[in-house]
């Protein structure tokens, strides 16, 4: 078992006497969400300011539930550890309900599907006619720590030299310089691979590596709030509201990517 996983295993048993149950949520009146910077779900402003799908969903959560919403912002390897310690009530952010991460959390359904690609340069991707081509040593692939890139890039590029980051905005820059040649990637971080300026990035064989499902993501103990949220996204997948979500924040006009998180995964940071 990676040690990412040991680490927050013990925080499972030590940590979650201090996850909040639905009543002393509502008592404080404050929801406490754990956000991490990941376009369009969750888009952080140079000045700071917070937007995106994850941002819309949770503000009108917050009116339904009539509780205030309190972001607590971390890099996406420190999502789980924020619910599991007791520092936050939920993960809203692009989250996928994963095998490793059901070990540990539970998840509302779904309201989102992502599907994750290898992009690579013009120039290496000629170099490997099959995905196991692109698998060694001499070729660089990106991932994002903590995230499913990372899970999809260990388990498909193993041979190859992987090399994670803190956040998909870091990874772009990455690519951009040349750091390395590739990056398994979702859009809208896809598209603006492509339009890097300096190298040019294709998706060398067009179809998904792995496809996941995202939703809340809540301490294994918080029944009441898990109840609470799964009524939620039902009431709005009724009224469409998912779907408007995605039309609006998954455009052209928010393939943006957002500020760096507030601080880095440590760099030997294992995949969860």
């Amino acid at each position: 078992m990676k040690k990412t996983v040991l680490a927050l295993v013990t925080l499972l048993v030590t940590g979650s006497a201090n996850a909040a149950d639905f009543d002393e949520i509502k008592q404080r009146g404050i929801l406490r969400v754990a956000v991490a910077a990941l376009s369009p779900f969750v888009i952080k402003a140079e000045d700071g300011t917070l937007s995106g799908f994850e941002i819309d969903s949770t503000q009108a959560l917050g009116e339904k539930l009539g509780l205030d919403i309190e972001y607590v912002e971390k890099p996406f390897c420190d999502l789980a550890e924020s619910v599991l310690s007791g520092e936050a009530d939920m993960i809203a952010s692009g989250y996928s309900n994963m095998p490793e991460r059901r070990r540990l959390l539970d998840f509302s359904l779904p309201y989102h599907d992502t599907e994750y690609f290898l992009i690579m340069s013009r120039a290496k991707a000629k170099q490997g006619k099959t995905l196991r081509g692109l698998n060694r040593k001499d070729t660089s692939i990106g991932f994002q720590h903590g995230g499913v890139s990372g899970m999809v890039a260990n388990g498909e590029f193993p041979g190859s030299d992987l090399k994670g980051y803190s956040s998909f905005t870091e990874i772009l820059e990455a690519l951009a310089s040349g750091e390395i040649d590739g990056a398994v990637l979702f859009d809208p971080y896809l598209d603006m691979a492509k339009n890097l300026g300096g190298v040019k990035h294709v998706i060398p064989h067009e179809f998904a590596l792995t496809r996941t499902i995202e939703a809340f993501a809540t301490d294994q103990d918080s029944d009441a709030l898990h109840e609470a949220l799964n009524e939620w996204v039902i009431e709005k997948d009724l009224s469409g509201y998912w779907d408007e979500l995605e039309e609006k924040w998954f455009s052209d006009a928010y393939a943006i990517a957002s500020a760096p998180p507030p601080y880095a995964c440590p760099a030997a940071a294992q995949v969860q």
